[in-house]
């Protein structure tokens, strides 16, 4: 997609016994358990919501000792010194997952499809920040992410870009059908985007299949593999991605496309197409 802001992932696996609980802090260990009495090692790990009481299983590692990992982002601490990692007050604007605030008042005015001309676009720079958050809500419409409450960027004065992280409920069974079109709210109620992204959108989508067949040869070297379907075995799916998220995502680049084709027939491409640097 050209998202810069997107670190490349790199998937591992990873031995519980010999590389994780030599290392683990205490409070790390005290979270391992034997899982419905026959699983050993398994382990909850330290999080809101890494809890037993709420119902969440462990992870457990398969018959080899292994569980699947993803090294997502290190940043060296030069880099981070001086700078900080924000919550931006902007996402309590304009949600990137639409709707999950709980002022019913406010929940209807975002409905309302003068919402982004009306309010956001008086409230949120355009330039960088709001064709941010735009990019970021078809990067989660494009792979399903439902979990994003907020954004985080890397920066000393709030002008960095939005960091394209925390991705782990993306591409869940339900999205190979039914597409989230809530979460494409920006794009549709602001009708604006990057000149260069609108195109790159275009040079993938120059073929069927050709977005979904580049993101396939993408991560065929990765050895993580999907969740395990009830009634599967596991080796019947060795690519990351199933063959249903594959056409999810080029069904839902060709629903993107449509909508900036309807932004550029009602306001024109002077208005929706704005020239912008990426950051």
């Amino acid at each position: 997609l050209d998202m810069r802001r997107a670190p490349i992932s790199v998937g591992r696996r990873i031995d519980v016994v010999n590389e994780i609980m030599p290392v683990a802090t205490p409070e790390f260990l005290d979270t391992f358990t034997t899982y419905e009495n026959k699983t050993k090692n398994c382990f909850y790990g330290t999080c809101n919501y890494c809890d037993p009481a709420k119902g969440i299983s462990p992870i457990c590692p398969f018959a080899d000792g292994t569980v699947e990992g993803v090294m997502i982002l290190i940043l060296p601490k030069k880099f981070l010194d001086g700078s900080k990692v924000i919550v931006s007050r902007f996402a309590t604007l304009f949600p990137i997952v639409a709707w999950t605030n709980e002022d019913k008042d406010r929940m209807e005015n975002m409905k309302s499809k003068d919402y982004c001309d009306a309010i956001v676009k008086s409230e949120v720079p355009i330039q960088p920040r709001l064709l941010d958050i735009i990019e970021t809500s078809i990067f989660d419409f494009l792979i399903q992410n439902t979990d994003r409450h907020s954004y985080e960027f890397i920066s000393e004065d709030n002008r960095g870009g939005i960091m394209l992280i925390d991705h782990g409920k993306s591409f869940g069974l339900a999205s190979q059908e039914n597409d989230k079109m809530e979460l494409l709210t920006p794009l549709i109620q602001c009708c604006i985007l990057r000149k260069t992204t609108y195109e790159y959108f275009q040079w993938l989508s120059r073929m069927d299949g050709a977005f979904s067949d580049a993101v396939l040869r993408l991560t065929s070297v990765d050895i993580a593999t999907p969740p395990a379907i009830e009634g599967e075995a596991k080796e019947d799916y060795t690519a990351v991605l199933r063959d249903g998220d594959l056409v999810g995502l080029d069904r839902r680049m060709s629903i993107i496309l449509d909508e900036m084709k309807t932004c550029i027939d009602e306001r024109g491409s002077g208005e929706v197409l704005v020239e912008s640097p990426l950051f």
